[in-house]
């Protein structure tokens, strides 16, 4: 219960974290989108804007080439009232007027209204400056009579190359406010900021005239010397930006992500804010979905498993008979298996004596075979040492005939011996002590015991090993043992293929070979005999098995070594080579030991090894 509580803790956290990263992912990426989105919106303004300031920008350079217009303003002014008033009308702006080179206004469009702009200096306006200096005029500003702010654009009228006078048009930009009305939403804001970072334009209404920063002594004597926005304070705005997060700021405790843009118009700043609480509400409505989800889908969980439960009760009391009865045959069923494993085991033990007594009677039979033959033999000797005793009276008895027949005797209890001894292995297979052994030195000892017959055979022993001990855990005299068996196999091999009885020629030749891998020991025995047939293969290592003479070999040598190294976790099998000759493989485990000493002991020998 312990570990259950613990897991689902861990499994608690794990869901938390999974939750807040993909929390924080969402955030940054909602906040990535509304960034991208709010910078195509800003665009959209500035060319808005940029669009409505164009369509009057033409106007004031088109009719500064009109002469007879300003001939009637210097001559006529009536007339020209009229005419401005015509331009007016078609061109959709709030005024068109005419100044001469003092400032004062000679012709106006509201010429007819009581806050018209005829006889009004306005020499100190930034736009009538321009024109002075026969530059395109523009300016933002309250109007000095009408107190109603707009955007001022003039040009001059020139007569032989010098400024005469200066035609100027006024446009209201109220209808782009109301436009920014109509398209923000949600607590978006639009404005516009001028060259002072004073807000002339906005969705805002109460920040009109606020600044984006403290303005210095010569902005406020510019600002009041232009009478830019006549008596109406400039308050700064409370606005706080974090240079870390460029995107976001805070205005009057609300924070909003502003992207901004620079319309072609006097250094303006076009400021596009969205709440950054729409982050939040698109996070909360993630959330929200995914919430409703989740419980749908547990009240959908809820009715199924309801709906299974109940389909489950009536399915199962529906078949509790069915069962019992289902029942009662398996309880049967399982009581005749039990019989028939009864039976089984049974057969198996009665099997077991069976293959037993096959093997005992194969086994006596065997040794039957091998010893009567020496025991008929002795029987015969014994009579013949009986019959020289009863001569030895006689004149003609010969000592030397019994003394071979002793002789012979001795030869026949030796070869009883040897078969005891052979068989006794079998008898006593499992308790032979293992060392750490290096396969150099047991194949260096099987050469010393075989090579003078092997070379009195005439055949040429070629012998292949590395330098390096090879480790193996096994007893060195049981390993020379099996290596002296088949190294004696294969020379007997050649000698019963050989017409003489002997192999004088290079011809004949066996090679020794141990090669390593990294898990095990190869030991290979190579010959140039007749090889093994198939037929052989298959009974080569049975016990008693041989294909020599009667009383020539007893078949228990290969039998033997197989057993032995079987004992040590190796293998032991014959191929033919295909060029002729049998190979004889030994596969043995190399020793997994640390011990260095022993290692750098035997390396200190490799020398003497390798001379041997």
């Amino acid at each position: 219960m312990k570990q259950k509580n613990i897991l689902i803790l861990i499994g608690f956290f794990v869901l938390s974290a999974l939750t807040a990263s993909l929390h924080y992912w969402l955030k940054n990426a909602y906040q990535d989108q509304l960034i991208n989105n709010q910078q195509i919106g800003v665009d959209t303004y500035r060319n808005a804007l940029e669009a409505a300031l164009a369509r009057f920008d033409y106007l004031p350079h088109v009719l500064s080439q009109n002469n007879d217009l300003f001939e009637l303003a210097f001559n006529q002014p009536e007339l020209a009232n009229k005419s401005l008033l015509a331009f007016k009308e078609s061109s959709k702006v709030d005024a068109i007027y005419i100044m001469q080179r003092d400032g004062e206004t000679i012709a106006s469009s509201n010429w007819d209204q009581k806050d018209s702009f005829v006889g009004k200096n306005y020499g100190y306006r930034p736009y009538f400056k321009q024109a002075l200096n026969q530059q395109k005029g523009q300016f933002f500003g309250v109007g000095a009579t009408t107190n109603i702010p707009g955007y001022f654009v003039s040009a001059p009228y020139r007569e032989k190359g010098n400024v005469k006078a200066v035609i100027v048009a006024k446009v209201l930009l109220s209808s782009i406010v109301d436009n920014w009305n109509t398209r923000t939403q949600d607590g978006e804001t639009v404005f516009v900021a001028d060259e002072n970072n004073v807000i002339i334009l906005t969705s805002k209404e109460d920040w009109l005239y606020n600044t984006l920063s403290p303005l210095n002594s010569e902005q406020n004597i510019a600002i009041k010397e232009q009478k830019q926005f006549g008596n109406n304070p400039l308050p700064l705005l409370d606005i706080t930006s974090n240079p870390q997060k460029p995107h976001f700021i805070r205005i009057r405790q609300q924070q909003y992500i502003q992207s901004i843009a620079s319309p072609n118009v006097m250094n303006w700043k076009i400021h596009y804010l969205i709440p950054s609480s729409q982050i939040s509400e698109k996070l909360f409505a993630f959330w929200s979905r995914v919430i409703i989800l989740l419980l749908l889908g547990l009240a959908a969980i809820l009715i199924i498993r309801g709906i299974n439960n109940r389909t489950a009760l009536r399915r199962s009391q529906g078949e509790s008979s069915a069962l019992r009865k289902l029942n009662l045959t398996l309880e049967r069923e399982i009581e005749e298996r039990k019989q028939i494993e009864q039976k089984l085991r049974k057969a198996q033990v009665e099997l077991r004596r069976t293959s037993k007594l096959a093997a005992m009677g194969q086994l006596s039979a065997s040794i039957t075979h091998e010893i009567g033959q020496p025991l008929a033999a002795m029987r015969t000797y014994i009579a013949n040492l009986t019959m020289d005793q009863q001569q030895a009276t006689e004149s003609n008895f010969d000592p030397s005939r019994s003394i071979s027949t002793l002789s012979k005797l001795d030869q026949l209890v030796n070869r009883l011996t040897t078969i005891t001894q052979q068989l006794r292995y079998f008898a006593r297979s499992g308790d032979k002590e293992t060392l750490s052994v290096d396969l150099r030195k047991a194949i260096n000892g099987a050469i010393t015991t075989t090579q003078p017959s092997i070379e009195e055979a005439g055949i040429r022993l070629d012998v292949l090993k590395g330098k390096d001990p090879v480790m193996v855990q096994a007893g060195r005299v049981r390993l020379e043992q099996v290596i002296v068996n088949l190294l004696k196999n294969s020379m007997e091999a050649i000698l019963e293929t050989s017409t003489t009885g002997d192999a004088k020629n290079d011809q004949e030749w066996i090679t020794l070979s141990l090669e390593s891998t990294e898990k095990n020991a190869i030991i290979k025995i190579q010959d140039s005999g007749p090889g093994v047939s198939e037929e052989i293969r298959k009974e080569l290592f049975e016990p008693f098995f041989t294909t020599k003479p009667s009383g020539v070999g007893m078949g228990l040598g290969l039998a033997i070594s197989l057993n032995i190294i079987h004992e040590l976790n190796g293998t032991l099998h014959v191929e033919n080579r295909t060029t002729g000759g049998a190979c004889f493989i030994i596969t043995l485990p190399i020793q997994n030991s640390n011990d260095n000493e022993a290692i750098e002991s035997l390396r200190d020998d490799r020398d003497n090894n390798d001379n041997e």
